[in-house]
This record gives C-alpha cells, structure tokens and sequence, in this order.
C-alpha cells in the first residue's frame, strides 16, 4: 500500500511538467518507472521490489528506429541492490546492456519489452569476503503512461 502511495503521488506531481515534454510513468513486472524521451536519446530512473530485495536503477537508451508505432533502442543500465532474504543481508550493483521496443497502442500508452544480459555483484552486510558475481539475462516487460506524446511528436 505504501509503494501504490508513492505511485499515486509521482503521478500527481508530474503531470503537469509532463505534458510540457514527453514525461511517461511506467509500470512493470516487478519495477515503478519515471521515463523522459528525446528526439534520440531517453533517461529513465527505477525502483525494483521483489521478495525482499531492492534495485534503484538508471538506464540512459538510445533511440536507433521510430516510427508511429514502434521505437527500437539500445542502452546501459547501472543499479545499487540492497537485499535481505534467507537471513541473508547485503548490497550490491548492478550493470546491464539492453535491447528492445516500445510498442505504441497510441499516444498515452505503450509496452516497452527489453532484454539485458546483466552484470550483478554483491557483498554480504555481516562478512565481506562473501561475495557473489555472476552475470543473469534479464527481461523487461512494462506498460507506460506518456504525459507529453511520443519525442518525435
């Protein structure tokens, strides 16, 4: 309930700078998102709950395909993780490269699909030699709500 308090309230406070730009809150399995587009390049900042791990995210995209109802992109994204499962505590990062299109349904609303082969580094809280890196393929999937049309409007 407190995470759907939070969405209600990014979604009140940036409409109105939304609709001077192409401002888009997206939601996804499991991430909350807060996307601007330009003409070729996009930044979006997430936030990632699941089972008791936490992922705040930036991703930076390029554009490379627009038309009316699909843009193509490409792009880096970088993450803190903290988590705490199985009685097990720590932080962590994660680094990621993605590919994948947005789908237009009109205007207002798109589904953005992704696929990152995925970096992810982490350190237990209670002893620092545990550590764990390994690299995980990671698809993204979400609806968004654009405020201000597409970039190329």
């Amino acid at each position: 309930m407190k995470y759907l308090f939070w969405v209600i309230l990014m979604l009140l406070t940036f409409t109105s700078i939304g609709y001077a730009g192409n401002l888009s809150i997206g939601l996804g399995y499991p991430y909350v998102s807060l996307k601007y587009d330009f003409p070729v390049i996009s930044a979006e900042s997430r936030f990632v709950i699941d089972r008791g791990i936490k992922v705040y995210a930036g991703r930076g995209y390029w554009n490379y395909f627009n038309n009316d109802k699909l843009q193509g992109f490409a792009g880096l994204e970088l993450g803190y993780i903290s988590f705490n499962v199985l009685d097990t505590k720590g932080t962590g990062y994660e680094r990621a490269l993605f590919i994948g299109g947005e789908y237009f349904f009109n205007h207002r609303l798109s589904l953005l699909i992704d696929l990152a082969p995925t970096l992810i580094s982490l350190e237990h809280a209670d002893d620092s030699r545990v550590k764990v890196h390994n690299l995980e393929f990671i698809a993204n999937i979400g609806l968004y709500l654009h405020f201000g049309g597409k970039a190329n409007e």
